[in-house]
C-alpha cells in the first residue's frame, strides 16, 4: 500500500495502446505524469518530471528505440523501467538486460500481472536504493582518516559504535582502555585536559550544541599525540547520545 500516488511514464508508440495502458493505471489509482510516442519525446521531458516507474515499449516512433531511450535516460535519472514488447527473442531480450531493466513484460498485458509487477519493481526498487545508500554510509565512516563514534552517555559511556581507527591512532585496543568514565579516552588523555574535555561535553549536552574540543593523549609507545574531537549530542526519547570524530592533529 503506497502512501502517495506513483508518478508513472508510458512510453508507447501506437496510440490505442498507449491510451489504454493510460487508462489502466489511472484504474489502479496511479499518477500518469507522461505519455509519449518517442524515446526522443521521453529523454526530453524525463528529468523534469521525474517519475517513480517507467513503461517502455521497445518499438517506438522517431530514430531510437525503446532500449537506446533507457540507455540515455540512466545517464540522467534512476528509475526503474519495464520493458512491454510483441518480442521476445534472446537478442532482444539480451540487450534490455543490459540497461538493468525491472521485467520485461509480453504484449498483451494482463492487468492484474501488470499492478503486481508495478508495485514490486516500486519496492525492489527502494529498497535497493537505501542498500547502496547503507554501503555508501559505511564505505566512508570506514574510511574516515578519525576515530568514529556514538556514545551512550547515560550506561558510564557506553560505546554504541565506533570504527577500526581507535587501535591505528592510539595503539590500543577498546578491550584495554577499561574505561568507567564518560568518554571512552578518558584514561588515555592527559590528567591536565580531563576538565577541558568533560566541560566540552557537559555542555553540548546542557545546551545542545555542538562541540570541538582539542587534548593530549598518551599512545601505547608512550608518545603525546594531540587529537581534535568534534561531534554533537543526540536526544532520542530518553536516552541520551553524542556522535563524534577524532582527528590526530598532532
Amino acid at each position: 500500500m503506497f502512501m502517495s500516488k506513483l508518478r508513472i511514464m508510458v512510453v508507447e508508440d501506437e496510440e490505442i495502446l498507449r491510451l489504454g495502458t493510460t487508462l489502466h493505471l489511472k484504474s489502479f489509482g496511479y499518477d500518469v505524469v507522461g505519455n509519449f510516442r518517442s524515446g526522443e519525446e521521453a529523454i526530453k521531458h524525463v528529468f523534469d518530471l521525474k517519475p517513480d516507474l517507467i513503461l517502455m515499449d521497445i518499438n517506438l516512433a522517431g530514430k531510437m528505440d525503446g532500449i537506446e531511450t533507457v540507455e540515455q535516460i540512466r545517464k540522467k535519472l534512476d528509475v526503474p523501467v519495464i520493458y512491454l514488447s510483441v518480442y521476445s527473442d534472446s537478442e532482444t531480450i539480451k540487450r534490455a538486460e543490459s540497461t538493468n531493466l525491472f521485467r520485461y513484460m509480453l504484449k498483451p498485458l494482463d492487468e492484474d500481472e501488470l499492478k503486481f509487477t508495478i508495485e514490486t519493481a516500486i519496492d525492489s526498487h527502494k529498497k535497493e536504493k537505501l542498500l547502496k545508500e547503507i554501503k555508501t554510509y559505511e564505505n566512508v565512516l570506514y574510511n574516515l582518516p578519525g576515530i568514529v563514534y556514538r556514545i551512550h552517555t547515560g550506561e558510564d559511556g557506553k560505546v554504541d559504535f565506533f570504527n577500526d581507527m581507535l587501535e591505528k591512532m592510539t595503539g590500543f585496543r577498546f578491550s584495554e582502555l577499561e574505561c568507567k568514565d564518560m568518554h571512552f579516552l578518558m584514561p588515555l588523555i592527559l590528567a591536565e585536559d580531563h576538565e577541558k574535555v568533560v566541560n566540552a561535553w557537559n555542555d553540548s549536552i546542557n545546551q545542545k550544541k555542538p562541540f570541538n574540543v582539542k587534548y593530549r593523549i598518551k599512545n601505547k609507545d608512550g608518545e603525546v599525540i594531540h587529537f581534535r574531537d568534534m561531534g554533537k549530542t543526540v536526544f532520542e526519547d530518553d536516552d541520551v547520545y553524542i556522535n563524534g570524530i577524532i582527528f590526530d592533529i598532532t
